[in-house]
């Protein structure tokens, strides 16, 4: 779901809570029938344990800027919510984990990703059906077997309240339970309108993951019939690890689940400390009193850097900082302004003053860290002031005056506005900065409302190309925070959504790739790493798409 709170590792560019309202537009504008065939493909099996091992012992403290916005998976939308419910909340698969060798993890997203509450998942011939097997030993936290109603529950639950989570099973192609079929205790079936491409990827999401029915069951009303005051404010767990103690603006302590089916969590407790001050948290993890310093800006975690005690944990990564122009409002409705404030950006200088360093200059509107990135795409917009000039002249935008919102929880964000305000100037466009709060900054983005918008840290959760165009580029798209329209770009996601052939899907890649970069819908300012400050002896950092932490796999060195 789209994050706005800042700062925090990279967020992923998909719907969520704050434009809920808005899912039921989310449905594929592809339909289908004939026959689904015979089930022969298998796409994913049951997955191994972790890479680490443990028995569950000793504590975790991770300082936090903010208490989760929610504990419902269905409406999971800003980072801290996200991660909290990714480590609350069984998802159906995982990835593949791969061990770098000096204490930190990996996803392998060369691999389809395998099961976790699930054992397998098949696709029929056609692709229209998948075929979904249960893991016979996976139990809810009391001790009572997940079953295929488990599942049946999670899925409607997320229809019927037409929430963020509903985007899972949406870009799927599930829009309504009657594609959702129990076949018995341990199996269901899925059918969908054309093949897709991303169902492992989709059901590893932390939006997707089940939740208790017997718990929600309890608190559901009449004039709340899913629950979800309670379970925003109380969980409903089936993951890895069950909630002790809950102590809104000041901590949150998670303990171990006894009837997790997968290895054991290496610590047995973890401690979400809410530290909304940065600088403070810095100074704890210097001090040895957390283990982790979350929610850092870019600035303050260099400030970490090479503090004795301390590893700075940094990655290559398909997030960016982005400059988005609102394509449909003067200036910006003219794509030669557009070019003309790219050739402006300071790239170079954003990546090594302002990112510290810890961050690649763009080579497009598509992120390069893609396994999708094609480098023979041209991206034409190196800084070149007399260019930018040059375009501004043809398009008759001399004197050019526009106003840029960013949300004041945004440090990154606010740090990029200044060097881009005077790189402008010099070619003749006075850039007006507006901080706003965060709530109203978010607002503003669904609304479109804005001229433009600085954010850092967008990322896509799911790095697939039919994933980005149907969240942010098709004209339909629920972010699409820029009004960007391209009736290209619209037939190249059509094609994206049921096209599974990997060679064709780089093609159309590569298409989609060229015409943004001709639009320039945003502009690309840096593409930095994700980062995270943690005690040196912290070990088993897993480093996903999402930039969310997966608890169970971290230790302690030496345990």
């Amino acid at each position: 779901m789209h994050s706005t709170e800042q700062p925090a590792p990279p967020r992923r560019w998909r719907i969520g809570g704050v434009v809920a309202a808005m899912a039921a537009t989310l449905t594929l504008a592809a339909c289908g029938g004939g026959s689904d065939g015979d089930s022969k493909t298998s796409t994913a099996s049951a997955g191994g344990g972790s890479t680490t091992s443990g028995g569950g012992s000793g504590t975790l403290t991770i300082g936090v800027s903010s208490d989760p916005q929610t504990l419902d998976p269905e409406w999971g939308q800003a980072h801290r919510a996200n991660e909290t419910i990714k480590n609350l909340y069984a998802q159906w698969t995982r990835y593949e984990v791969i061990d770098n060798g000096d204490g930190t993890l990996k996803a392998d997203l060369t691999k389809d990703p395998v099961g976790e509450a699930i054992e397998s998942y098949t696709l029929s011939d056609d692709g229209k059906t998948v075929n979904i097997k249960l893991r016979p030993d996976a139990k809810l936290p009391d001790g009572e077997p997940i079953t295929a109603d488990t599942f049946l529950f999670k899925v409607e639950r997320a229809l019927e309240m037409n929430a963020g989570s509903i985007f899972d099973f949406n870009i799927l192609g599930i829009t309504k339970m009657s594609q959702v079929k129990k076949v018995s205790d341990s199996e269901i079936q899925f059918k969908l309108p054309n093949p897709s491409p991303i169902v492992g990827p989709m059901l590893r999401d932390q939006d997707a993951g089940l939740v208790d029915p017997k718990l929600v069951k309890e608190h559901m009303t009449d004039d709340d019939p899913w629950g979800t005051e309670w379970v925003a404010q109380n969980g409903a767990p089936t993951g890895a690890y069950v909630i002790e103690k809950y102590e809104p603006g000041r901590q949150l302590v998670l303990k171990a689940n006894p009837n997790y089916w997968g290895e054991k969590p290496n610590f047995e407790r973890v401690v979400l400390q809410v530290i909304p001050d940065e600088g403070q948290r810095a100074q704890l993890l210097r001090q040895g009193a957390i283990d982790i310093a979350a929610d850092m800006s870019t600035d303050a975690i260099a400030r970490l850097d090479g503090a004795p005690g301390v590893r700075v944990h940094s990655v290559p990564a398909i997030s960016q900082d982005q400059l988005g122009l609102v394509n449909d409002k003067p200036p910006f409705n003219d794509a030669r302004v557009r070019q003309a404030i790219a050739y402006a950006i300071p790239y170079q200088s954003l990546a090594d003053n302002v990112l510290g360093g810890r961050a690649a200059t763009p080579k497009g509107v598509w992120p390069q860290n893609s396994a999708w990135f094609d480098e023979s795409v041209e991206w034409p917009y190196a800084t070149d002031p007399e260019k930018a000039k040059q375009l501004l002249a043809e398009a008759g935008a001399e004197n050019l005056e526009f106003t840029v919102q960013i949300s004041d929880a945004d440090a990154d964000a606010q740090a990029l506005a200044v060097p881009i305000q005077s790189a402008l100037r010099d070619i003749g466009v006075t850039m007006n900065i507006e901080k706003v709060a965060a709530a109203r900054f978010s607002k503003n983005l669904t609304k479109r409302s804005m001229q433009a918008w600085i954010q850092s840290g967008l990322g896509a959760y799911v790095d697939d190309p039919y994933y980005m165009a149907f969240l942010s580029y098709a004209s339909t798209a629920v972010i699409n925070w820029t009004n960007y329209k391209n009736e290209k770009v619209d037939d190249i996601t059509e094609e994206l959504s049921k096209t599974v052939d990997r060679d064709r899907r780089q093609e159309l890649a590569t298409e989609l790739q060229a015409a943004l970069n001709q639009d320039v819908p945003i502009i690309p300012l840096a593409e930095p790493n994700w980062m995270l400050p943690t005690r040196e002896d912290i070990e088993g950092v897993l480093w996903e798409p999402d930039g969310l932490l997966t608890y169970r796999l971290l230790k302690r060195a030496g345990d």
